[in-house]
């Protein structure tokens, strides 16, 4: 009896063991393309790259504002004269954060000023913060951008901290 009753347990999972094979199985039958992306020149690539050790710490949305400026082509403005000795000043507006970029005639950005609301302050800041200010949170936080062609970037945070009643600003360049 012992052997009958080991045997049809034996035989029971033998056959839920074939079952779990049938549904691994892959059902899909779509087939996946690759494309080639082509080189595509960044006019103001120098722009983009300079001071950006920290880009990690850049949220999406100022990422995507500075592509926008970085990628805008001035020679196709109504506005655009080919004489050299012009500048055109372009104003990027997204919510609260903005850039005022001025293009010289080739269109390379010569100089940029954003302005960023409400972003989160890089680590290395924070934690100075939170050992020079014990007690005190984190209320409101900005950034100052400023991009000069020749100069590189300066970027300085102004943080609003908070304890009780009591709000204190601090202005602190971060330092690469």
């Amino acid at each position: 009896m012992k052997t009958t009753l080991f045997g049809l347990v034996f035989l029971g999972l033998t056959h839920l063991i074939s079952a779990q094979n049938e549904l691994a199985m892959e059902t899909s039958t779509h087939k996946i393309k690759t494309y080639k992306s082509s080189k595509v020149a960044i006019h103001n690539a120098r722009y983009l790259k300079a001071d950006r050790q920290t880009t990690a710490s850049f949220a999406a949305n100022m990422k995507t504002l500075q592509q926008l400026a970085a990628n805008y082509n001035i020679k196709k403005d109504p506005v655009y004269s080919k004489n050299k000795s012009v500048t055109y000043t372009v104003h990027f507006q997204s919510k609260a954060n903005t850039i005022t970029a001025i293009y010289d005639y080739k269109g390379l950005i010569l100089r940029s000023e954003e302005h960023y609301t409400d972003v989160r302050i890089p680590y290395q800041l924070s934690v100075k913060l939170a050992k020079d200010y014990p007690g005190w949170a984190f209320y409101k936080s900005t950034c100052q951008l400023n991009y000069d062609q020749s100069e590189g970037t300066t970027r300085r945070y102004t943080v609003q901290l908070k304890k009780d009643d009591l709000i204190k600003t601090v202005s602190l360049p971060l330092t690469s």
